[in-house]
């Protein structure tokens, strides 16, 4: 087969969170375990900035010349009222172009892009005769509609178009049971059409060691001067940040005095500025709660390795990437009980409920207090991420995508 894989969502602000990560993690395995498959990697012209970089890190895995750009009139993000005739043509551009490469399959790592940059994505804008699978992470937004769609509504118009998208795929790759139960009950999606490839984190996500004067510099540079706990993904209604907040505050004083919140990875001015006051609202004082801004992948990891605990308090995830990836890097992991989180944690005494302010707070507090408990916390989640692997998730997506081209 000639498998196409459009990793837009490495090139996008995506790549700055799981998503992006999976992207091109994914992608990079399915490239290892191709076998006498064919794979080109599609890339979007209208980031020129993320092509060189995308392109060394397929060196010594994929022949340069299998990694093929396609170029469309931009701006096209859908946030702006103008780019909307842009788009209709960008749309038919990027699936002309892939029809070009006479694909056996496509595959979309993530469909929903292209609301506040120029991704394009899109199935049967142009044409049906290209099979497509496409990585479903999570229906999200449209579970809580009144929330994340409703008072939005150029938002709005644009996921549910992306919705009627996703409807034509010839198969879905879901990313855990949850996230397939979803596609079932709100897309009406057969379970023949789907397969739980689960995801796992990039191989640098490990334990290592950390040179005295780099930990030092980076704890001084993002104003860590105490232990601390550790939060890294998204801020919106989901990720249930106000409540991790306000548990956070009823911890006992003198725990509180010996640690730090921080909230790690790129979060916009409005957010931190009104994290802030629901922080300072609830009793925490300003040097508390920490945002790190923008960190690099090298960072991160180091902020893995050096946090006292790292805390998911998610009312709903696809996966929840970022628990994998700390507990790859030896660090103590809680998180929420719902929907993915429990079957990446593994371990029901790792849970709290994410609605109870009081459950969190007593999780968090036995976590940082009591040293067997943060131990074995350790211990299970380095066991639990040996669980995970990109190369056999690999393996699963190519062998759905034989599956699929088999049957067009």
């Amino acid at each position: 087969m000639r498998i196409i894989l459009d990793v837009q969502g490495a090139q996008t602000e995506s790549r700055f969170r799981g998503i992006g990560r999976y992207a091109l993690s994914l992608a990079k395995a399915i490239v290892r375990n191709r076998g006498e498959h064919e794979i080109i990697i599609a890339l979007n012209g209208l980031f020129p900035e993320t092509v060189e970089p995308i392109r060394t890190a397929f060196n010594e895995l994929l022949p340069q010349e299998n990694i093929r750009v396609w170029h469309a009139p931009g701006p096209v993000r859908e946030c702006e009222r103008s780019n909307g005739w842009r788009r209709y043509i960008a749309e038919r551009i990027r699936e002309a172009f892939l029809v070009k490469l006479d694909p056996d399959i496509v595959h979309v790592a993530n469909l929903f892009e292209g609301y506040i940059d120029d991704a394009v994505t899109s199935i049967g804008a142009f044409t049906s005769r290209v099979p497509t699978v496409v990585t479903l992470h999570d229906l999200i937004p449209f579970l809580y509609s009144n929330l994340l769609l409703d008072p939005y509504p150029r938002y709005k118009r644009h996921y549910l178009r992306k919705l009627e998208y996703l409807k034509r795929a010839n198969g879905l790759l879901v990313v855990s049971k949850s996230s397939a139960q979803e596609a079932m009950d709100v897309l009406g999606f057969k379970e023949s059409l789907l397969t739980n490839t689960s995801e796992a984190c990039d191989p640098m996500f490990k334990r290592i060691d950390i040179d005295s004067q780099v930990k030092s510099r980076l704890l001084r540079r993002l104003n860590l001067n105490r232990h601390f706990v550790m939060y890294c993904s998204g801020v919106d209604y989901t990720k249930n940040i106000p409540r991790l907040l306000q548990a956070y505050s009823e911890l006992n004083s003198d725990v509180r005095k010996e640690h730090q919140l921080l909230m790690a990875g790129k979060i916009s001015k409005e957010k931190i500025k009104e994290l802030t006051a629901i922080a300072l609202s609830a009793g925490l004082r300003p040097d508390e709660l920490v945002f790190s801004g923008y960190v690099s992948d090298e960072e991160l990891i180091q902020l893995y390795n050096l946090c006292k605990l790292f805390v998911i308090p998610s009312l709903h995830e696809g996966f929840g990437l970022p628990a994998l990836e700390a507990m790859s890097c030896g660090a103590p992991v809680i998180g929420a009980n719902t929907t993915s989180l429990p079957e990446v944690i593994g371990w029901p005494d790792a849970l709290f409920d994410p609605c109870d302010v009081g459950s969190i707070s007593q999780k968090i507090t036995n976590a940082l207090t009591n040293e067997s408990f943060r131990n074995e916390l350790v211990l299970h989640g380095l066991e639990q991420a040996k669980k995970f692997s990109q190369d056999e998730s690999a393996r699963r997506a190519i062998m759905f995508f034989e599956k699929v081209n088999a049957s067009a």
